[in-house]
């Protein structure tokens, strides 16, 4: 399985031993360098990756980090470049250093010794480094087959579904967001197995080869804050069982996550005939009073709707209970039904409107949050848990 990044050419390793120089702001820097430094593991059985590749030339800075499944090249223009050359860094102590000096000019410069100083007007520091030579290169954009989307919509996909994703390894196609393009939409869907969150958001143009991969979650939630509140388009590729986003500063590289995703489409409720409008921070604030004796064992809410409003109920097993009314209008049978209070919380802390649209059906069935517009569409479904007796 191919990763991330490729090996070094040998054109590239005759240059590994240039020395580097630069200067620029250590927050600014900081800033940067995080980003890169976010992908690289605290422990990785190869220590190399425990750094970052820094680049100078032309008068920018290039600073790549890597995992080998996720592998990010950002760019630094607000810098002084005064040797072209390479360095390899500790990601940790390199960033700790820069977030000290915070606000100061720092100079950095190497030595034949593949060590660093990082100096100011009254600090210096002398940093170990490695052979940059060793460094695995992130793979270079594709030739062809790419396409634009612009970032606000992107990074609003992102946070709406990125929270769904499973987080053991061991569930494959679920450690990641499905990127699902076809036709003049696309899709971000994300999934647990006990509840599913997806987005959709029109396009204006016509999808000549549709896209359907699950990116890593690690990896849409790096380009979510590379992105930031950044108004720009955009560039996405997939080659292979690899996908490359490139931005304005930043090129990201990610391994496809491998697995079935599943069929998220048939699951989606069509026959709901039980729709009410929620005020969102008043619900949001009743499931947090009812889950407060919740534990890691015991996290189901007894929620029964009724002519009288919903009560929410927790029983914890030598813990105790929990009980809170909330008014509503529920002009439909009365329903029993249990559900995890997180899951709500969740998507309720995504939504910006005041209130929000629940769909409910009967104690089997998913309970379903839906939000519309022109050329939007955001539905998350939360399954029903066993409440017992």
């Amino acid at each position: 399985m191919s990763s991330a990044v490729v090996e070094k050419s040998q054109d590239s390793k005759s240059h590994s031993k240039t020395c580097l120089s630069f200067r620029g702001d250590a927050r600014e820097l900081a800033d940067s360098v995080s980003l890169a430094a976010s992908v690289s593991p605290t422990k990785s059985p190869r220590a190399v990756l425990q750094n970052l590749l820094l680049h100078g030339r032309e008068g920018v800075l290039e600073v790549t980090g890597t995992d080998l499944e996720v592998a990010i090249r950002v760019r630094i223009e607000q810098v002084e470049i005064l040797q072209d050359g390479l360095l390899l860094v500790n990601a940790a102590r390199f960033l700790q250093i820069l977030r000290e000096l915070s606000g100061e000019q720092v100079e950095v410069t190497t030595d034949e010794r593949a060590g660093c100083t990082i100096a100011t007007g009254d600090a210096r520091f002398q940093v170990l480094g490695e052979d940059a030579s060793d460094f695995p290169e992130l793979q270079d954009w594709p030739s062809e087959g790419t396409f634009s989307l612009p970032a606000p919509k992107l990074v609003d996909m992102i946070r709406r579904t990125a929270f769904a994703t499973h987080a053991e390894k061991t569930r494959y196609a679920m450690n990641g967001i499905l990127l699902d393009l076809k036709d003049e939409r696309v899709h971000l869907v994300a999934t647990d197995g006990k509840r599913l969150a997806l987005c959709e958001r029109s396009l204006d143009f016509t999808v000549e080869k549709p896209v359907h991969v699950v990116v890593p979650t690690k990896g849409m939630t790096l380009l979510q804050r590379v992105l930031g509140t950044s108004e720009e388009e955009i560039q996405l590729s997939i080659e292979d069982n690899q996908v490359h986003i490139k931005t304005s500063n930043a090129l990201l590289s990610c391994r496809l996550v491998q697995g079935h995703f599943p069929p998220y489409e048939e699951v989606v409720p069509k026959d709901h005939d039980k729709p009410l409008t929620l005020p969102r921070e008043a619900f949001l604030s009743a499931l947090r009073r009812a889950s407060l004796l919740a534990t890691k064992d015991s996290q189901a809410v007894r929620f029964r709707f009724g002519r009288e409003g919903l009560e929410l109920t927790a029983r914890v097993p030598e813990v105790g209970e929990s009980r809170v009314q909330f008014p509503l209008d529920f002009p439909y049978d009365d329903l029993e039904i249990g559900f995890n209070p997180s899951y709500f919380a969740d998507v309720l802390k995504v939504i910006g409107t005041t209130e929000f649209l629940l769909e409910l059906k009967d104690e089997r069935s998913a309970a379903v949050v839906r939000e519309e517009s022109e050329g939007h569409r955001y539905v998350y479904l939360v399954m029903p848990l066993s409440l017992g007796g």
